[in-house]
């Protein structure tokens, strides 16, 4: 989200109006009136005409060097939702396909992984195996859902892979090796009815 407005930074260009106009707005403490300079705006080469809830015009200005416009209809422009919390008296903008719209996030923990038993890994009562990530996110899409996920979240998917591995192997214990990659996320344990993992190295790269 941050980076879709650096980019309207970056591309929108204004032009400055000549005329300056009274516009009255509401500050924290009350209404103020301020003398500010209309502008327009294109965006990626589009006009911006933004509107308010009711299809009404909005005015775009500028105000002792900063511009200023309207956040819905800004981020409408670049496809993203904006949202208003009353009780938090809080707006919020998501980008919805980074909320649902990627293959990881969109499909469930367990469909993202490529679980296969090593060969010759019967060392005793214990089975090796790794399960590599096999979606379609790049590197930096990958870090940034893994990062959506809680600790308990990551923990408890991953065990109950492992812990389905298990029930195919009785009397085994099951070490299953997570990665994206060659890059090493961490482990899952599982047997008898005890799982547990540690994903402590996924941490060490993914910041």
């Amino acid at each position: 989200m941050k980076n879709k407005f650096l980019s309207f930074l970056a591309g929108a260009l204004s032009v400055l109006m000549l005329v300056a106009l009274p516009i009255s707005a509401l500050a924290s403490d009350g209404a103020l009136s301020i003398k500010a300079y209309p502008i327009n705006v294109l965006v990626n080469g589009q006009i911006f005409e933004p509107k308010d809830a009711n299809g009404n015009d909005v005015l775009v200005f500028t105000y002792n060097g900063t511009t200023y416009a309207p956040l819905r209809a800004l981020a409408e422009a670049y496809d993203l939702e904006v949202g208003y919390d009353a009780k938090s008296n809080t707006a919020t903008v998501t980008n919805p396909a980074k909320v649902s719209g990627t293959p990881a996030a969109a499909n469930s923990f367990a469909s993202s992984w490529t679980v296969k038993e090593k060969p010759v890994t019967n060392y005793g009562s214990e089975k090796i195996y790794t399960a590599v990530y096999s979606g379609s996110l790049s590197m930096s899409e990958f870090k940034t859902w893994w990062k959506s996920l809680s600790e308990d979240e990551i923990a408890r998917e991953a065990e109950k892979l492992a812990a389905e591995a298990q029930s195919l192997n009785p009397g085994y214990t099951v070490t299953m090796y997570f990665s994206f990659g060659s890059y090493n996320l961490g482990t899952a344990f599982a047997y008898g009815d005890y799982e547990f993992s540690n994903f402590a190295p996924a941490s060490v790269w993914i910041k």
